[in-house]
């Protein structure tokens, strides 16, 4: 069984179709890219397995169970998954470690368990010294390593992420794809990443689905550089 399935996923806005008859699964652990240009439904794709968007026809499910189809969305708290935006939104008034530990302050955690799993989990993504900094006394791509510490440390069944690396200079999305790859094989989280960037869908998926006007074209592993 699929860990997350889309079956002839849609959404339209009255007669435009954003989305059209999408299918992937994606197994336990895989790392799938969503590709294409803007407007051609990857981000709607992605809102609609967060559960932001209700879809206008097919279904997603997740282990078997349904979460979403046309008049019956699961709410996205109970989804059992994580999502990084490409703002990263994460709190100018808390420190990293509040930050990172936030939502598992949500899930009313034993406090030290929470102070064990945020040590972990910044030791991970190598934000130890930096605990008790603010956002605004970081770099882009340390603040990204918090996006990515907060999403992971509640344990989701599912990662998403949306233009993470986009506000990034080129260097810094050099160092940060690698370092999301890097994360991925040490966690083994199912991920689904939406990218523009051809270069970062092969640098970092183990399989690349293709999106235009809507469908998905072709679903591949990347092909090795020649």
């Amino acid at each position: 069984m699929s860990r997350l399935e889309l079956k002839n996923l849609g959404k339209s806005y009255g007669k435009l179709k954003i989305v059209d008859g999408v299918d992937l699964a994606l197994e336990e652990g895989e790392f799938v890219s969503l590709l294409g240009s803007s407007g051609c439904g990857k981000t709607t794709t992605l809102r609609m397995i967060a559960g932001f968007i209700e879809p206008t026809e097919g279904q997603i499910t997740m282990d078997g169970k349904a979460l979403s189809a046309p008049g019956a969305v699961l709410a996205p708290e109970h989804r059992g998954m994580s999502m990084i935006f490409q703002s990263y939104a994460i709190w100018p008034n808390m420190t990293v470690a509040e930050n990172v530990g936030f939502g598992l302050v949500l899930r009313k955690l034993p406090s030290a368990e929470i102070k064990q799993r945020v040590g972990e989990i910044l030791e991970t993504v190598k934000l130890s010294p930096y605990a008790e900094r603010y956002p605004a006394e970081l770099s882009g791509g340390q603040q990204q390593r918090v996006a990515l510490a907060r999403a992971i440390v509640v344990r989701p069944k599912v990662l998403l992420l949306d233009e993470p690396l986009s506000n990034l200079d080129a260097n810094l999305r050099e160092e940060m794809r690698s370092e999301i790859r890097r994360l991925h094989d040490a966690f083994r989280i199912t991920t689904v990443y939406v990218t523009h960037d051809q270069t970062e869908a092969m640098a970092t998926s183990d399989r690349i689905a293709v999106m235009n006007a809507g469908r998905i074209e072709q679903v591949d592993p990347p092909a090795p550089f020649t």
